[in-house]
């Protein structure tokens, strides 16, 4: 699997936002776990980050998202 990735094992990136308009729905948290291998081979969840956004001024928010993400911005 390193080799696939010239020695680079994949990123897994995840983005919560407050509806499917990019430009007007605020983007409100981003997320990144690093992919590992162990000495099986196996891949597993490495290191991982997680921030909050702060919503840009005027941003909309869907009430469907945000009750599916669970984000109270």
């Amino acid at each position: 699997m390193a080799k696939r990735f010239r020695g680079y094992l994949p990123v897994v990136v995840d983005v919560e936002t407050a509806g499917f308009d990019y430009q007007n729905n605020a983007l409100l948290e981003l997320g990144a776990v690093l992919i590992e291998m162990d000495e099986e081979g196996k891949l597993k969840p490495g290191a991982s980050f997680s921030v909050q956004v702060e919503p840009f001024e005027g941003a909309t928010f869907n009430p469907d998202s945000l009750k599916i993400t669970g984000i109270d911005p």
